[in-house]
């Protein structure tokens, strides 16, 4: 209604200076009319376009239709505003079918950058559409992918924590008793944090730590962990879930290729802003684990920290691997960790 309005008092102002005094009021009120005429004629226009893009994505068949209804609409139009024009001075005006066509061509042109003006937006829109439900796609694709990842719990971590339970129950049912408590408060912490939730680094140990007291359950004096954790740093939110496979692969490699007792740290603090965990085993580092390639006792492995760091923090972490004396380190870092520090 505004474009309308503004092209008919356009059409007025480049027509008075050939109107006298008494001709200005009438004339403004006529070129008005002929824009409101305009303003019906188009949405007539819009209800056809309307009907025919949603029956076609092709733009061939609409540039057929658009041209010839274009030119039908700026006739009509052209017609009405005769009609209401008031006589001209000086007597009868004689116009010929020529003239009436000649005259008829700005009304066309008009009806036709409203039929351009129509599609373009149109198409623009639809495209716009179209990326929308493909970034939509994408990113429910991408949930998907992180729930498939942060799900992909070690079968062989609880079937030795449930045989421990049950060599446990006939030894001693207080400790057994203690252990189900462990494991089903870990499982709920694994079940409840999905691949894209957040959740404070303080939980994530705590989830942690029940863990490990069933690893050491298992283990006995096999097993030394130590626990570091600045408390600068509990307060940073991080994927659920994602710390687990770093102590499990120290775990069961440390196992394969370390004297006894074990020794496992777990250390987080801020360096630069960043937030930086370490997990260290002693023992020596495998090719297979060197190569990021999950053995079968292991699960899902140092991949899938990396898959998920990549999908979380594209470009902006670092996941290093390496042998530092008698001691394996996996050192994680995110210079930004997503949703900041809540504490």
């Amino acid at each position: 209604m505004a474009a309308w309005t503004a092209y008919g008092l356009s059409t007025y102002l480049s027509a008075m200076p050939t109107l006298l005094d008494i001709e200005k009021a009438p004339v403004f009120f006529i070129k008005l009319s002929s824009a409101g005429l305009g303003l019906g004629l188009s949405s007539l226009l819009y209800i056809l376009y309307n009907h025919l893009t949603e029956r076609t994505r092709q733009i061939a068949p609409l540039v057929f239709v658009g041209l010839p209804a274009s030119a039908a609409f700026g006739l009509t139009w052209h017609l009405a505003y005769r009609l209401a024009l008031p006589p001209p001075r000086g007597g009868i005006e004689v116009i010929t079918a020529i003239t009436f066509l000649t005259d008829s061509l700005d009304y066309m042109v008009v009806m036709l950058a409203w039929t351009a003006s129509y599609f373009g937006i149109r198409f623009w829109h639809r495209s716009r559409m179209q990326e929308q439900h493909a970034l939509e796609a994408r990113a429910l694709a991408q949930e998907a992918q992180l729930k498939a990842l942060s799900y992909q719990l070690n079968p062989h971590f609880l079937f030795n924590a449930l045989n421990s339970v049950r060599a446990l129950i006939q030894e001693d049912r207080s400790r057994a008793k203690e252990m189900v408590t462990q494991l089903s408060e870990f499982l709920r912490h694994a079940l409840m944090n999905s691949g894209t939730k957040l959740t404070p680094l303080k939980n994530e140990i705590e989830a942690l730590e029940k863990y490990l007291s069933i690893e050491k359950t298992r283990f006995e004096e096999k097993l030394s962990v130590s626990i570091d954790v600045d408390p600068d740093v509990e307060g940073y939110l991080v994927p659920g879930f994602l710390l687990h496979p770093l102590l499990e692969n120290a775990i069961k490699h440390g196992m394969r290729t370390s004297d006894f007792p074990l020794r496992v740290t777990l250390a987080a603090q801020r360096e630069d802003g960043r937030l930086r965990i370490e997990v260290a085993n002693t023992g020596q580092l495998t090719a297979d684990r060197a190569e990021l390639t999950p053995a079968p006792d292991t699960g899902i492995g140092l991949r899938n920290v990396r898959e998920r760091l990549e999908q979380l923090y594209p470009g902006n972490h670092r996941l290093e691997l390496q042998q530092d004396g008698e001691w394996v380190r996996v050192s994680l870092e995110v210079k930004q960790p997503a949703g900041g520090n809540s504490g």
